[in-house]
């Protein structure tokens, strides 16, 4: 059978077949190029099925793959300790880091109070427990006392990256947890300090948190910061604070009939150097009543309440809280200069203490670093090794070897402080000149200064306003006449003076006047009358000569605006 060929039927298939082809490929042009919604482009290394980078807005910067690549896993961190090179190997599951990240929440104004609770190393799978195990091990091979065993843990925890929470744009109302600051290996100096908390906790010394709330100095706002307190015997060096800690003490009962008290006493704490308070409840036979903050000290047996106790029989204090006086030194664990605040700045302060659940509680630091009649060869407690001697008289007298007598830690933060709290003073930007040629003026002010005969002899070159957040004075120059104004030389009757006024709900109230030395050949620059904050207007007077005047404040700059927490 022959089939006949048709040639335009032919033609209009193949048109037909292009156009689709045509139409199909746009389609495709268009949905990979996400216009028409549907898949985006492959990424590097993506296969096909798998979400790209930005496949759900919402979920960026949460994949859990992606934080761990970025902050969990193997670790390796190197630092130097006394010329000696230092390497630590860790690992930190995401999954560890995801729930120290999920479980951070907290108020800012609660934070000084609640700032020990990020102590925290249950959960971590063992983190803090394996660090402190190194440093351990690490001191017992090295030969390391106590001081060296602390001052390695500090070197460790400084090595991090020192960013501020603005650095970082995160929130400043809580610090991190140290897991998190050890996958990050970046923090401010709370998140450093709570670190460093954790580990020597774990190790056994008595730490605390100290921290110290932005404060304003003159025109320089201190931020907060927070350094990491050791409990010591008062043989440490650095800046050295008294605390009293607290730590729940249960049930107190006090036999006010024979002096007696029944009371648990907490683990760790000494019997001979605090005492139990609270408000308590005294009982006899018929009757009871209420006393406010009742105190018995142990040592002596001693108990004190300001109400006469002679018709009770007992006292109980049923939430007592056992009190402990302490001597804390500030270790900073990072170099707040590197934020443009030097370290003086907050050892001219009063820090908050917390010493949170008991981390005050461990092992009382001393000097170990030195030989002398009080401090054994090698470190006690928490090393877990007794000395093989101590330095004792008998071990001096037999091996006639020099020991010396326990001295005092070199007071060395007192001079940085005394110089950041130096009295300066720096110019206010406001500052102006005036000359004039011998003119008299009548009744412009009664300058009110007795030592002045002819106020009318001087004349107003101006007034200015000041409004000074702090202390502020006045700083002039007296010079020669300007010549485009006189001929005239400065002569034994050139003058200058001021008057101030305080500006006092929209009135000027006359404070007082001051001025140049009307003796001819004086002091011609001149620095005079400190007045308060607040807000005055100045008036300047001259006669026969020209004065340059300043405006300058008390204190130091603000250089920046503040950014929070360093």
């Amino acid at each position: 059978m022959d089939l006949a060929f048709d040639e335009s039927l032919f033609k209009k298939v193949i048109a037909v077949l292009v156009v689709a082809i045509i139409i199909v490929g746009a389609i495709a042009i268009l949905r990979f190029s996400g216009l028409l919604g549907g898949d985006s482009p492959l990424g590097p290394g993506q296969v096909p099925g798998t979400p790209g980078p930005d496949t759900d807005p919402g979920l960026r910067g949460h994949d859990p793959d992606d934080q761990e690549r970025k902050v969990a896993g193997p670790k390796s961190y190197t630092w130097t300790y006394r010329g000696t090179g230092m390497e630590m190997e860790l690992y930190i599951s995401n999954s560890t880091y995801q729930h120290f990240v999920s479980s951070s929440y907290g108020a800012y104004e609660d934070k000084p109070q609640k700032m020990a609770e990020y102590v925290v190393t249950d959960g971590d799978d063992g983190t803090i427990s394996t660090i402190a195990e190194w440093f351990l091990a690490t001191s017992l091979t090295s030969g390391y006392g106590d001081s060296d065993t602390v001052g390695n843990v500090l070197a460790f925890v400084k090595s991090l990256n020192y960013t501020t929470d603005e650095e970082r744009r995160q929130t400043g109302a809580y610090p991190n947890y140290p897991a998190i600051t050890l996958a990050t290996e970046e923090g401010d100096s709370e998140d450093h300090a709570v670190l460093a908390a954790a580990i020597l906790d774990k190790m056994g010394y008595g730490v605390s948190l100290l921290y110290y709330p932005a404060s304003l100095d003159r025109r320089t706002i201190i931020p907060e910061a927070t350094a990491l307190g050791l409990v010591h015997d008062g043989t440490l060096t650095g800046r050295l604070y008294g605390a009293v800690a607290e730590t729940p003490a249960g049930r107190f009962v006090y036999d006010a009939r024979n002096k007696t008290a029944l009371a648990a006493l907490p683990e760790g704490c000494d019997a001979d150097a605090g005492w139990y308070s609270g408000d308590a409840v005294w009982h006899n036979a018929t009757s009871s009543g209420s006393l406010d903050n009742v105190r018995y000290y142990p040592a002596n047996q001693t108990f004190v309440t300001g109400t006469d106790l002679r018709a009770a029989d007992t006292v109980v204090i049923e939430d007592a809280v056992w009190n402990q006086p302490l001597l804390v030194t500030a270790a900073w664990t990072v170099n707040t200069t590197e934020k443009g605040i030097p370290r003086g700045a907050y050892d001219g302060m009063k820090p908050y203490f917390n010493g949170g659940d008991g981390l005050w509680q461990g092992w009382t630091l001393s000097r170990d670093d030195r030989l002398d009649a009080d401090t054994t060869i090698a470190g006690e407690q928490p090393l877990g090794e007794d000395p093989l001697f101590s330095a004792n008289e008998s071990l001096t007298a037999a091996l006639r070897m020099p020991v010396s007598e326990f001295t005092s830690p070199l007071i060395t933060w007192l001079e940085p402080v005394q110089e950041y709290y130096a009295d300066t003073w720096y110019p206010s930007g406001i500052a102006w000149t005036y000359d004039d040629k011998w003119r008299l003026h009548e009744n412009i002010l009664d300058m009110q200064d007795p030592l002045l005969e002819n106020p009318e002899d001087y004349s107003l070159r101006g007034v200015t306003e000041v409004v000074a957040p702090v202390p502020w004075r006045v700083s002039y120059t007296v010079q020669k006449m300007d010549e485009e104004h006189t001929e005239k030389d400065m002569t034994p009757y050139s003058d200058v003076r001021f008057a101030v006024y305080r500006i006092e709900d929209g009135s000027a109230v006359f404070d007082r006047t001051f001025g140049w030395q009307t003796i001819y050949g004086a002091n011609l620059r001149k620095n005079e009358a400190v007045f308060g904050p607040g807000e005055y207007a100045l008036a300047v007077f001259v006669r026969n000569c020209e004065v340059h005047a300043a405006i300058e404040y008390h204190g130091k700059p603000a250089e920046k605006t503040y950014c929070g927490g360093i």
